[in-house]
């Protein structure tokens, strides 16, 4: 997927696709995506974070020509390689939806896919993507319900998710491990996760500012994400004994608000 990913990162025009119906299943109202570059965090559709390729996907707002930007982040490290992409208008389907990708000329060269989020007993939290073609390649997307925060650091990939059973839970999967697919309810993607904390909490809500905090063996993990897209910015600690001892921010993320 490197072959063809050219340019630098570019500030999206702001039109929004969760205006109308034929973006409807592509973005979330209930949550933000964002992406972080040379010059800040800037908004993003969503955030695919790859359950079978070793890379993250992020698309940015379509402009008013629906031209967008599509960045590659690889995993580990996140290196990125990006193009320059048409995005087509979906037909909603019975319970899914491709949108058509294509270059400038109007060639087209893959699709982005989504599920009805009425299809997610559970209730979706965050765009329902669960893969994107590009070329000959296609990148399975992680979704859970009811996830508040996905996102991507050099290392690992952090999700945390509701559940009324075990309150917040989160999983970290690590990039230079194999993990494999696991089936999740209501026609999501997910892999086996490298760690798994269940009993959760949200400590801090003020300023667009969530902290979730998970306790685990005498460390404390806490995952925290802006939900405020005028100040994008987030990622994990860990601490034991008062002390951090592990901090990586993430270079891309989804949150719910």
């Amino acid at each position: 997927m490197r072959s063809g990913w050219i340019g630098a990162a570019t500030v999206a025009a702001a039109v929004g696709l969760a205006t109308g119906p034929a973006w409807a299943q592509l973005s979330s109202p209930a949550s933000i995506s964002m992406l972080h570059g040379e010059g800040g965090w800037t908004p993003a559709v969503f955030v695919c974070d790859s359950t079978d390729r070793d890379r993250v996907l992020v698309l940015s707002p379509p402009d008013r020509n629906r031209m967008a930007t599509l960045t590659s982040l690889s995993k580990p490290g996140l290196v990125r390689y990006q193009t320059r992409v048409r995005v087509g208008a979906g037909d909603p389907g019975a319970g899914q939806i491709y949108y058509p990708l294509s270059t400038e000329a109007g060639r087209e060269v893959g699709n982005v896919h989504a599920i009805n989020p009425g299809m997610i007993d559970a209730g979706a939290t965050t765009p329902t993507v669960t893969s994107v073609t590009y070329g000959r390649d296609t990148t399975g997307c992680r979704f859970v319900a009811q996830t508040r925060v996905l996102g991507a650091t050099a290392k690992r990939s952090v999700q945390v998710v509701r559940s009324e059973r075990d309150g917040f839970v989160y999983r970290s999967y690590d990039h230079d491990t194999d993990l494999p697919a696991i089936d999740t309810p209501g026609g999501g993607r997910d892999t086996r996760a490298s760690l798994t904390i269940t009993g959760g909490r949200l400590v801090e809500e003020r300023g667009g500012r969530r902290v979730y905090q998970f306790a685990n063996g005498g460390y404390v993990y806490r995952v925290f994400a802006s939900v405020d897209a005028s100040k994008g910015g987030g990622g994990v600690q860990v601490w034991q004994g008062g002390r951090m001892v592990l901090s990586e921010p993430f270079a891309a993320y989804t949150a719910a608000s």
